[in-house]
């Protein structure tokens, strides 16, 4: 044929030496059209990175998420201990309306607690007057509360302390922001009398 033609005349070595380099030829020419088609590059390299963009954007709305009701969690709950502080008596209808205010206050799914706690000054040490839970008291667990956020008052003063309970839901599981429990706390002097009673 053609192809035969232009070798006639030549050695069997010397024929199968040049085709060998037409062939080796043709297919470095592939090779490098191959390597240079950057058709469907694009897609390859959406396909790569999209799971690793989703799951950062994912992770970043999940966190300030977390943030954002933190920060309103806190508020609320010092609004709620404020509120009581301007009180004489505190029953358990109040406890009820003022955790009603906390998780109305937050965008949670699941309730969650308000403990309330009076402590007063007699002679050099702290009594605990009485201490009440309204809502999951589950979410309370076994948490103490310690004497040492009590500030310095004077004998016979008492001050008013309102702690909140929330269990957090992420938005989107899997970050390890869903079995968090927030915990605030806020410390009032009552406003208007000695020390806030508490009556059923």
């Amino acid at each position: 044929g053609p192809a035969q033609g232009q070798y006639r005349g030549l050695s069997d070595h010397r024929q199968i030496s040049l085709c060998e380099r037409a062939i080796m030829s043709t297919q470095r020419r592939g090779l490098s059209a191959w390597i240079g088609d950057q058709r469907g590059a694009s897609a390859v390299e959406f396909a790569l990175f999209a799971p690793v963009l989703l799951m950062l954007l994912l992770g970043s709305v999940t966190i300030f998420h977390m943030f954002r009701t933190a920060q309103n969690l806190e508020k609320a709950t010092y609004t709620v201990g404020d509120i009581l502080s301007r009180q004489t008596v505190v029953s358990n209808d109040v406890m009820t309306n003022m955790l009603s205010l906390t998780t109305h206050s937050v965008a949670i799914v699941r309730d969650g607690a308000l403990r309330v706690t009076s402590i007063s000054r007699v002679g050099s040490g702290l009594v605990v007057d009485w201490t009440k839970t309204a809502g999951k008291t589950a979410a309370v667990g076994n948490t103490a509360l310690p004497l040492s956020v009590v500030p310095d008052i004077a004998n016979g003063d008492s001050v008013l302390v309102t702690e909140t309970f929330v269990p957090y839901s992420a938005l989107v599981s899997g970050f390890g922001l869903d079995q968090i429990t927030f915990h605030y706390r806020a410390v009032q002097r009552p406003r208007f009398v000695g020390s806030i009673v508490f009556k059923n």
